[in-house]
């Protein structure tokens, strides 16, 4: 929103004037870092590098765009509000994970009250806490100059403070809370319902590959899934439901989302238990593992077919220090996987009696 040399507006006019662009995103899904993109034509890879670092070491926080961002994230908030499955996750969220969690879902208000109170100062202190060349991680894809982008980037960079060291402390699992809880919310033709089971399970675990295997074939798809052929297409239950495990850096839920009228509620929920506990005792099929294996490795593979897919998956890579030989070995990896190994870790990891079931909406 505006830099030490230019503001946001003469930013825009130059990337826009080229094609260019960049973003920078943070999401409570994952805490523990800060998403930088950009793109551009090779020939144009310096203003972009330029302007990038510009705005990492430059930043200088205008009060009225601050005022601006603080309105665009309270109206932000209050829609969420009004959104049967926020309201739903945010209240399993909470009764699974304490206050001080990085994964604690705070109520509405007190989050309007934490943006209504956010001073420029604060932001200014943050950016020198957090920001810094010892934690910035760049991965460049194009037709481009290896050496050339690399002197190019110390040159720039050498100089800008360390910043704190890359890496976090462990972030606490909690057990499981299972309990039952409605919010109710007047005038609602839908709702939803959210399963949250916390878990141990990361990015960079062992178990990763196995367990997302055997999830696609539970609740990765409405359509072809376990859940979503009984649930939605069988007895008509639901308009959407899908299953996942949320894993970072940090250990996040296991969760399941069900999108039902309000009358339909209580049998969704209990169809969809149903269905997870037979998938527990007989796992998956061999059709199953072998179909969600090809579609794993073909997806990985498409994506590496555009710049953007490339950057993506190399970013993946050195973020999570899997290291960038892990795009070579990935499908052998995923290959390697048999049907024990990924009902036995799924297996581990779900225990729906020990579900946190939250439900939003008129009932």
């Amino acid at each position: 929103k505006g830099t030490e040399k230019r503001t946001k507006l003469e930013i825009a006019e130059q990337l826009e004037s080229r094609g260019a662009s960049v973003s920078f995103s943070a999401d409570s899904s994952d805490p523990v870092g800060v998403d930088l993109a950009g793109s551009s034509l090779s020939r144009d890879a310096d203003l972009l590098l330029d302007t990038l670092v510009e705005i990492l070491r430059a930043p200088v926080f205008p009060a009225e765009e601050l005022e601006k961002e603080k309105k665009r994230l309270i109206g932000a908030i209050r829609q969420s509000l009004d959104q049967t499955g926020a309201r739903a996750y945010e209240a399993a969220a909470r009764r699974v994970y304490p206050r001080g969690h990085p994964l604690h879902r705070r109520t509405g208000e007190e989050r309007i009250a934490s943006v209504e109170a956010l001073a420029r100062e604060d932001l200014e202190t943050f950016y020198r806490q957090r920001y810094g060349a010892a934690s910035l991680q760049i991965v460049v894809v194009g037709d481009v100059a290896a050496d050339r982008i690399l002197d190019g980037l110390e040159e720039r960079l050498a100089s800008w403070k360390p910043g704190p060291a890359p890496g976090f402390d462990p972030v606490p699992v909690p057990g499981p809370a299972a309990a039952r809880e409605t919010v109710v919310m007047p005038d609602k033709a839908s709702a939803d319902v959210v399963m949250l089971e916390p878990s141990t399970l990361t990015r960079v675990d062992p178990a990763y590959l196995a367990c997302t295997l055997a999830n696609s074939a539970l609740g990765q798809s409405s359509l072809t899934s376990r859940l979503g052929v009984r649930v939605r297409d069988t007895e008509g239950l639901t308009y959407g439901i899908h299953s996942s495990f949320h894993a970072t850096h940090i250990p996040g839920p296991f969760a399941v989302t069900v999108t039902v009228k309000p009358e339909s509620r209580d049998a969704a929920v209990a169809s969809t238990l149903d269905e997870i506990s037979k998938f527990l005792r007989s796992g998956m099929t061999e059709r199953e593992i072998a179909e969600e294996k090809s579609s794993r490795i073909g997806k990985f593979q498409v994506d590496l077919a555009s710049n953007g897919g490339i950057a993506q998956a190399l970013d993946a890579a050195v973020y999570y220090g899997l290291g960038v030989e892990y795009l070579d070995r990935f499908p052998s990896l995923v290959e390697s996987i048999t049907k024990e190994q990924a009902d036995a870790e799924f297996r581990g990891r779900v225990h729906p009696e020990k579900f946190t079931i939250a439900s939003a909406g008129s009932f």
